[in-house]
């Protein structure tokens, strides 16, 4: 059953996702054709900042999920019923912190923006995106449960068709007026009319979120509910400060138009991060339902096949970023200033790694309720974050930043995180983990070597979208067999195949079931 939930999840999330990506990346390019660049370099900006401000959600989203694990496994339904009404009243607490926050943040707006009047009503836009921020918490606390109980899909499919009508709008807007406001408002308005519908739905299929009667927790559960906010907090502070300031020392110390070419960059890197996360956002309440019900050792085995899933997977999107991405550029817009040095794509690549192989570690230690343990490391990553990526880029240029991010990173969370997951999670050395971890890193630094090599060798002379899929085959095949037949035979790899089997003869079995 868990398998079957979690095959469900993810399929149906990937295909959400591609619709959502497909209607972003629509919604993107028109964009660009038909908005001045500072607007771009704006749009950016105030995302990265809205970022910094959602830290005052303080992680409250996930705790949500992982309290809810044991009374769903349970049926207890008053513990869920507890569990949102509390969460209902701190959501509305944090929608307001973030707009009284993000009006406080108003005269400091030309810090980050040398030029002010470069963006018509650059404060007026600013304001539209921190209404856009605040009001999507609205209702938001009852798709926990569905996240919880691995229904995830629900929200999935409720996303895909609130995002496909919110890209026609705002395509319709940005071609006939040209508005930037009527675009913000669109996503406000379309974000309000989600949240609900979606709310209307989990009250549905769980008809007693409509209890009225007030259901308080006891003050031992809203203390560990406490601690691990905090602790979760802490973690949301290194992480969005590794995702948000990259932007943010663009627009200060290179220029807002650059700011705005970069956004055309993460706009590939959120590409591949939004069909990755459906599958480890599908996982992570499977592993949380695994790590409650079965033995460490059953779970144990079961991260070891994921682990090398990640590697696998994040090894191949890694090298197709740092070989498409300019190409990708040239082709869709057809000029060099929107290209970046070989360098900095190749840092913008490398942080995408090193995010992504520990993806699978990080999953596994959020879905077992592990965050108090190292509650102050990500605060000690973004202090390291800040200061080496601005020492940095004022020698190395953009491709400092995220050399500062990538800094960060090894120095505390890749080594970190394990050693917290392996020693209160899994209560086992994590000797055989680096053993095969470091394999894993020799594989990927030596493949994005060759691929590179291969490309700059054979593949030269092409232009345009001929170039993007020469390439794209390149990376397609080379990496992929390499690794197919380097680890065929090894534990993992047949432990991955054989989950991956059994999920889909389950699957065929309860379909022919159904037809007889």
């Amino acid at each position: 059953m868990r398998a079957q939930k979690l095959m469900r999840n993810t399929v149906v999330g990937v295909i959400a996702q591609a619709v959502a990506s497909l209607t972003a990346f629509i919604t993107h390019i028109v964009f660009v054709n038909f908005m001045i660049e500072e607007y771009l370099g704006a749009r950016g900006l105030f995302s990265s900042i809205l970022e910094f401000l959602s830290l005052a959600e303080l992680g409250i989203g996930t705790v949500l999920v992982y309290s809810m694990y044991k009374p769903i496994v349970d049926s207890d339904e008053r513990k869920l019923i507890a569990l949102t009404q509390f969460y209902r009243r701190a959501y509305n607490l944090i929608a307001g912190m973030i707009f009284g926050l993000g009006i406080c943040l108003m005269p400091f707006l030309p810090f980050f923006i040398e030029n002010m009047n470069s963006v018509p009503y650059a404060t007026l836009i600013y304001f539209l995106y921190l209404i856009s921020s605040a009001s999507s918490y609205f209702l938001v606390y009852k798709q926990s449960i569905l996240n919880a109980d691995q229904q995830g899909y629900v929200i999935n499919l409720y996303g895909m068709i609130f995002s496909i009508i919110q890209c026609i709008a705002q395509v319709i807007f940005l071609v006939t007026t040209h508005n930037f406001f009527a675009f913000l408002v669109t996503q406000i308005i379309v974000v309000l009319i989600k949240n609900f519908v979606i709310s209307k739905k989990a009250e549905k299929l769980y008809p007693f979120l409509k209890c009225k009667e007030k259901i308080k927790l006891s003050k031992e559960e809203k203390r560990s509910i406490y601690k691990n906010v905090f602790a979760m907090f802490n973690h949301r502070v290194g992480a969005t400060v590794l995702s948000s300031t990259d932007s943010l020392l663009i627009s200060k110390f290179i220029g807002l138009i650059y700011c705005g070419f970069y956004l055309n960059f993460k706009m590939i890197v959120n590409l591949m991060n939004s069909f990755l996360n459906q599958f480890f956002n599908a996982m992570l309440s499977s592993v949380g339902n695994l790590t409650t019900s079965e033995s460490k050792e059953a779970s144990y085995n079961t991260f070891k096949y994921l682990h090398f899933l990640g590697f696998w997977v994040y090894t191949f999107c890694t090298i197709s970023f740092i070989e498409l991405a300019n190409p990708v550029m040239l082709a869709l817009f057809g000029d060099e200033k929107y290209v970046f040095g070989f360098n900095t794509v190749l840092m913008i690549g490398l942080n995408f790694y090193v995010v992504g192989i520990r993806k699978v570690p990080l999953t596994f230690k959020e879905a077992m309720g592990l965050l108090w343990y190292d509650r102050y490391k990500p605060i000690i990553e973004a202090i390291l974050n800040v200061v080496v990526s601005v020492i940095c880029i004022q020698r190395m240029g953009i491709a400092g930043i995220f050399f500062g991010t990538i800094f960060s990173m090894v120095a505390t969370s890749l080594w970190v995180e394990p050693y917290v997951l392996f020693k209160h999670g899994f209560e086992m050395s994590t000797r055989q983990f680096w053993r095969r971890n470091f394999v894993y890193f020799f594989f990927s630094a030596f493949l994005i070597v060759l691929v590179h090599l291969i490309d700059i060798r054979f593949v030269v002379g092409l232009t345009g979208w001929t170039d993007v899929f020469a390439k794209l085959g390149v990376c397609l095949l080379v990496p992929n067999a390499i690794i197919a037949l380097c680890f065929c035979f090894t534990r993992e790899f047949k432990d991955l195949f054989k989950a991956v089997f059994s999920i889909f003869h389950k699957r065929l079995s309860h379909n022919a079931a159904g037809e007889v």
